[in-house]
C-alpha cells in the first residue's frame, strides 16, 4: 500500500507542475496578444500623423524659386555649346523650377510639340524668335564633285527657320 500512496503522491505533483505550466502559457499568450495589440494601435496612430503631416506639407506652398534670368555660360569654352544637362539646368534655373525633372519634362513636351506639329505641316510661330516650318524642295540635277558627273537629286522635306526682326536685332 505504501507504494500505492507513493505514486499518487508523485501523479499529483505532476498533475499539479502541468497545470501550472498551462496557466503560465495561457497569461503569457495574453500578454503577447495586449502587446501586438497595444503596438498595432500605436502604428496606426504613428500613420494618421504621418498622413496628417503629408497633407500639411501638400497643402503648404513651396518656397518659390527665384529666377535667374541670364544664361550660364557651358562648359565647353572651345565651341560655346551646352550639353543637354546643362541646357535643362538653365531652362529650370531660368524658369524658376524647382526640380530638375520639371525642366526635362518641359524641354520634352515642348520639343515633342514642335515634332508634331511640323510633321504635320503647321508653321511654329515661336514668340520673339521667329518662325519654324517645312519647306518642299524640287527634284533637280546636281553634279557629283569627285567625278564630275551629272545626278538626280529627289525632292524632300527641309526644316526651315525664318528668324524674326527682334532676334536678329539681339544677336547680330
Amino acid at each position: 500500500m505504501a507504494r500505492k500512496t507513493a505514486k499518487r503522491k508523485v501523479t499529483r505533483k505532476s498533475a499539479t507542475k502541468k497545470k501550472a505550466t498551462t496557466r503560465k502559457k495561457a497569461t503569457s499568450r495574453k500578454k503577447t496578444t495586449a502587446k501586438k495589440k497595444t503596438a498595432a494601435k500605436k502604428k496606426t496612430a504613428a500613420k494618421k500623423k504621418t498622413a496628417t503631416k503629408k497633407k500639411a506639407a501638400a497643402k503648404a506652398k513651396p518656397a518659390p524659386v527665384k529666377k535667374i534670368r541670364k544664361a550660364i555660360r557651358p562648359k565647353n569654352t572651345r565651341t560655346n555649346s551646352y550639353t543637354q544637362s546643362e541646357f535643362v539646368e538653365n531652362i529650370r534655373q531660368f524658369c524658376g523650377l524647382s526640380k530638375r525633372s520639371e525642366a526635362k519634362e518641359l524641354c520634352e513636351d515642348i520639343s515633342a510639340f514642335i515634332k508634331d506639329s511640323l510633321r504635320r505641316g503647321y508653321r511654329i510661330p515661336l514668340l520673339g524668335l521667329g518662325k519654324m516650318y517645312v519647306r518642299k524642295t524640287k527634284a533637280r540635277m546636281g553634279r557629283n564633285p569627285a567625278t564630275g558627273e551629272p545626278i538626280q537629286i529627289p525632292a524632300r522635306k527641309r526644316v526651315r527657320f525664318s528668324p524674326a526682326k527682334a532676334l536678329k536685332e539681339a544677336v547680330l
